[in-house]
């Protein structure tokens, strides 16, 4: 060394290994360029993809309740005769809410019509793209929404193919364009859709069923750039801020269109998501580039700091990740202490002042009933009757929150002997009232063997204690098992109830008769319906006033794994009481 603290080889060594680090650099900064561009447009597409999935499960979903509410062996036979009666199509034109119904042959020649049928809409019908669609192979086929009908309000035809011995034969029905909307706009209501809306649209763009019950059926949709943009193609934006996906719905001209503003769909890689990682690759290009010119300098020091620096952002990562993880079990700690205070509050705290006060009340009537007036007599067991009541409350509530938390795994239950083991409760019961009980064959599902416990002895002590006066109670279970899914059916000859009435009864503490005309607390059938959901089935009732009462349980024979969500695998015949039957 002559004097310089930096020789000419060291600083030409120096420079190499610079010019190799800055080299290096460069490449990195790149190929993280890349990788974010990548990630960035990959994140979109999932986006995109996820979006667009809701609106293919809605369309199948369609078409698969379409399907289902196709012809039947009966309904061929019915309107397979050599001659078909006008009054027929009258019938079901009244059972089923129709503005008209019309019988075709497979040459577009009208066999019968109800009287309902104007002339304009028997041209109409002859002529329409979803009898052709039919007449092409097609089992069902839904036409546009019609302007008009003869009960006054907009109509969609309903053309299902029938296989009769007298040849091919097509049943058109009118049906109200509300009965679509209504039904289909509770699977609508389902579909998350961020900062936007779904309708299902024919393909006029008129409205047959949207998520909003303000949209008016029949009518245009109001936006016209989404309008224009679903009739040129499937998905995209439009407007200044919008994004759609339209999925048309097999068997008919309709199309299940979803919205959403892009700011809200593609938010986790837009705004500051999107330029910020930019920005923090730009800071550290600038970071490398003062890194290199320290470096010259420094080359030891800076290749320590940087190690340092690589291994504090991996830990700062790692740190990161352990905090989510602690969130989210100290999360999950606080809801399960919760739920564990909230049943030992109904199984204890609430229950032992009630037992004390029957307890006090029976002292009371023992010792002090000489004393006592009628009236205050009276009180007592007024007092204590309603501390039972509410005992009975608590527990059955306890019960029904107890479904899905405390269930037991499923395993394979014969439900012949579950029904065997109930009726042997019940045993007391049946011979009280004379009961004539009859029990089919009934098969083996894969379920809680305790909830299905529950949930039979429910509806079958229902049937004896609803029952007429005078009248021997009959008591019928049944089951029928088509394509994987047993239907248990519980028929009785009590008093039965209103229609109105057959979703009502499934609310927790719904009581149709008075608490003193019979007991319990109203939560048997509530209790029954969520045992049905937890099992992924479905429970439904149909009854006439003093003609008993019909209940149907329809169970999967075998579960699904245990990722998929606890609700029915096929619709409810019910959800609520505005949704109508499709007949």
């Amino acid at each position: 060394m002559d004097g310089n603290w930096w020789s000419r080889p060291d600083r030409r060594r120096a420079n190499g290994i610079i010019a190799i680090a800055a080299l290096i650099g460069v490449v990195a900064l790149v190929l993280v360029a890349v990788q974010l561009r990548s990630t960035q447009t990959t994140e979109r597409r999932h986006l995109t993809s996820r979006f667009n999935d809701r609106a293919v499960v809605i369309s199948a979903l369609t078409q698969a309740v379409l399907a289902s509410a196709g012809s039947s062996p009966s309904v061929s036979v019915q309107y397979g005769s050599a001659r078909v009666s006008g009054r027929l199509l009258d019938r079901a034109v009244v059972d089923g809410h129709l503005a008209y119904a019309v019988l075709l042959d497979q040459h577009r020649g009208v066999i019968a019509a109800s009287r309902t049928l104007s002339s304009s809409d028997r041209a109409r019908v002859v002529s329409s793209a979803a009898l052709a669609t039919v007449l092409g192979g097609a089992p069902v086929s839904l036409s546009d929404v019609m302007p008009s009908g003869p009960v006054g309000s907009s109509v969609i035809d309903f053309a299902v193919s029938l296989k009769t011995a007298a040849g091919v034969r097509v049943l058109v029905s009118g049906a109200p364009a509300d009965l679509f909307s209504g039904f289909l706009g509770g699977y609508l209501k389902r579909v998350p859709t961020p900062a936007g809306t779904a309708y299902v649209l024919d393909s006029a763009g008129d409205v047959v069923a949207a998520r909003d019950r303000r949209q008016a059926v029949g009518r245009r949709i109001g936006d016209s750039a989404l309008l224009a943009s679903v009739q040129r193609r499937s998905s995209g934006s439009y407007g200044r801020d919008g994004y759609f996906a339209a999925v048309a719905v097999p068997g008919s001209t309709w199309r299940v269109v979803l919205t959403s503003t892009r700011s809200s769909l593609f938010s986790s890689v837009s705004g500051s998501r999107e330029w910020l990682p930019w920005m923090i690759l730009g800071a550290l290009a600038i970071a490398a580039l003062g890194f290199l010119t320290l470096m010259r300098r420094l080359l030891g020091s800076a290749a320590a700091l940087s190690s340092a620096n690589a291994g504090l952002a991996s830990s700062n990562a790692r740190l990161e990740s352990t905090n989510a993880l602690l969130r989210h079990a100290a999360e999950l700690s606080r809801s399960n202490a919760e739920l564990e205070q909230f049943a030992s509050i109904a199984s204890h705290d609430l229950q032992e002042p009630l037992r004390k006060v029957q307890t006090f009340a029976a002292q009371l009537t023992a010792t002090e009933h000489e004393r006592l007036s009628e009236e205050g007599q009276d009180f007592l067991r007024r007092m204590s009757d309603a501390a039972g009541r509410m005992r009975s409350l608590i527990d059955d509530l306890l019960m029904f929150s107890r479904v899905s938390t405390k269930g037991r795994p499923f395993v394979p239950v014969d439900l012949g002997e579950v029904v065997s083991q109930v009726l042997v409760d019940l045993e007391l019961g049946i011979e009280e009232g004379g009961a004539q009980v009859k029990i089919g064959t009934l098969p083996t599902v894969e379920a809680d063997p305790v909830q299905m416990r529950q949930l039979l002895q429910n509806l079958l002590g229902n049937a004896l204690k609803f029952r007429r006066d005078g009248v021997v109670p009959e008591l019928e279970v049944s089951a029928e098992v088509d394509d994987h899914v047993a239907e248990l059916t519980i028929k009785d000859n009590g008093i039965g109830f209103d229609t109105q009435y057959s979703t009502r009864i499934f609310r927790a503490f719904e009581r149709l008769n008075g608490a003193r005309a019979y007991p319990g607390t109203g939560m048997g059938l509530a209790l029954c319906r969520k045992i049905a959901q937890r099992h992924h089935g479905t429970i439904h009732a149909e009854s006439k006033a003093d003609h008993g009462a019909t209940f149907t349980v329809r169970l999967p024979l075998e579960q699904p794994a245990e990722s998929v969500p606890a609700t029915s695998m096929f619709p409810e015949r019910v959800h609520d009481e505005a949704d109508h039957a499709l007949v």
